[in-house]
């Protein structure tokens, strides 16, 4: 569906997500392969595709320095890593999700290879653009909980702040000079806000 917006000298198009909405099997999603769309990626809630934002060129940095303060400090680097938008199956919820950025124990990872077998992040990352809402951020959180993951972080790189999820209760609040720490998903790292923004 194409809608057009009018602005004070032309006519502006704006594509809305093509397949937003369609019913499909957990199965046909898993296998199926579709086309490219700007910035759209598609996850999967109970039959129905749901439309969400990539993570976007101008939030990579902080992937990057997240993934360079962890090599760089953590002795714990080789027992797991960071991935960014990888198949989540949230078997509690029936829901197929794509993270922003999510942490894998290595011994997860090798127990999957070569196998469909469904392994659950240690820790989940969400990255807040303008287009979500406050309900679909609080909806996925309570999905992650639900489904076993330890630590969600919710970032918010407008206001340079970082929500940590230790349970759906238990919140901390890090902006400015604060340290943000992994608890037992990796007890030997933390990131200063400054770091993970710079």
């Amino acid at each position: 569906m194409i809608i057009f917006v009018p602005t004070e000298s032309k006519k502006e198009v704006i594509k809305l997500p093509k397949y937003d909405g369609i019913k499909m099997s957990l199965e046909e999603f898993s296998n199926w392969e579709p086309e490219i769309e700007v910035g759209i990626k598609y996850e999967w809630d109970n039959g129905i595709l749901e439309a969400a934002d990539k993570l976007r060129t101008d939030e990579l940095y902080i992937y990057r320095n997240l993934q360079r303060e962890f090599y760089a400090k953590s002795k714990y680097s080789h027992h797991g890593s960071f991935i960014t938008e990888v198949n989540v199956y949230l078997k509690e919820v029936n829901k197929l999700r794509r993270p922003d950025i999510v942490y894998f124990l290595d011994k997860e990872v090798e127990k999957a290879k070569g196998k469909k077998e469904n392994i659950i992040p240690e820790m989940v990352m969400e990255i807040v653009s303008n287009s979500n809402s406050i309900n679909e951020v609080e909806g996925k959180i309570r999905d992650y909980f639900r489904s076993g993951i330890k630590l969600v972080w919710i970032i918010f790189p407008d206001y340079k702040e970082v929500k940590i999820y230790h349970s759906i209760k238990n919140i901390q609040v890090c902006n400015g000079n604060d340290v943000c720490e992994f608890g037992d998903v990796i007890p030997d790292f933390q990131i200063t806000v400054e770091d993970l923004f710079k």
